[in-house]
């Protein structure tokens, strides 16, 4: 399952974690994640390898779930599921 960033969210927590940790890379690692990782998310794009920039807007479970993990970020507060399950959607409804 794809995992949608809330962006603004992410920002905030990637700010004090750069703050606590002093950069960008040592946030990656302690979430065990890339930096080039990161720095999309933070973008909101990524670049392929023929160059194209394409929209970063999601993340697989086990990414959500490191990063999440790794910076004390509550669970489904910056990482939401891409679809509602069908008790919720009823419950929307």
């Amino acid at each position: 399952m794809r995992y949608k960033v809330d962006r603004r969210v992410f920002k905030q927590y990637l700010a004090e974690v750069v703050q606590e940790l002093g950069s960008e890379r040592k946030a990656a690692m302690r979430a065990g994640v890339s930096h080039t990782l990161i720095q999309s998310l933070r973008l909101g794009r990524e670049t392929t390898k023929d160059g194209r920039r394409i929209p970063k807007t999601h993340v697989n479970l086990s990414t959500a779930r490191k990063i999440e993990n790794a910076w004390k970020i509550p669970m489904e507060v910056c990482f939401l599921p891409d679809r509602l399950d069908d008790r919720s959607s009823d419950m929307a409804a």
